[in-house]
């Protein structure tokens, strides 16, 4: 396969993400992360895209040639989608009230979609997004493998922090957020680093088995 160009000024772009995006959001998800278990599900992207679609950011390369990119389980495209580019890297998360992600902001809240159409007539939960939360908790940041190296993960991660920030500085309170936190494998540890985030030590979570760090960056 030819190098795909990505030095021209409209062959990226990167942009908040909707549900409309979910099922490029799931071929992502699966061309990142080979172990099943580290994944999130079709049902935890349509949950997150859909109570807090502004903490998710997705970046595109403007190329007819999807296959290439993000391999056969690549969804059909449609026109609008081929026009605003092919998703090949992502960042999904929500709101939780601790400083660092916890198994149970990862959870998927029962009957969130009877609380989305009626909040009234579901109890809130203490699982999953937590609106008040001043932690943004990273589920899931991923560039597919054919454009690993690219820098395109940096590129993202420094959109998305610049968005937290805005949020952050907005007049509306719940806006607020102190800090964005992620957890990550030991071998990447040191690019998280590179990023700007500091390693707080073993995680806590046992989501996908454990063995994660925790890792935090100031908003």
């Amino acid at each position: 396969m030819a190098a795909i160009n990505l030095s021209g000024p409209d062959a990226v772009t990167i942009r908040p993400l909707t549900l409309a995006d979910r099922d490029s959001c799931v071929v992502v998800e699966n061309a990142c992360f080979t172990n099943p278990d580290h994944r999130a599900t079709p049902e935890k992207f349509s949950y997150r895209l859909t109570v807090c679609p502004e903490l998710c950011f997705g970046i595109f390369v403007h190329t007819a040639d999807s296959e290439a990119l993000v391999g056969s389980a690549s969804p059909a495209q449609s026109p609008s989608a081929i026009s605003s580019g092919i998703m090949v890297g992502h960042i999904i998360a929500t709101r939780c009230k601790s400083n660092v992600v916890t198994d149970a902001s990862m959870v998927l809240p029962k009957d969130w979609r009877a609380a989305v159409l009626d909040p009234a007539s579901v109890p809130v939960s203490p699982l999953g997004h937590q609106p008040e939360g001043n932690t943004v908790a990273v589920h899931s940041l991923g560039i597919v493998p054919s454009v690993q190296g690219r820098s395109l993960g940096t590129k993202l991660m420094q959109a998305y922090i610049e968005h937290l920030a805005a949020l952050s500085s907005s007049n509306d309170r719940q806006h607020k957020i102190d800090r964005v936190a992620l957890i990550c494998q030991d071998y990447l540890v040191d690019y998280y680093k590179k990023l700007g985030f500091i390693n707080n030590g073993p995680s806590e979570a046992q989501f996908g088995g454990g063995g994660w760090f925790d890792m935090y960056r100031p908003i």
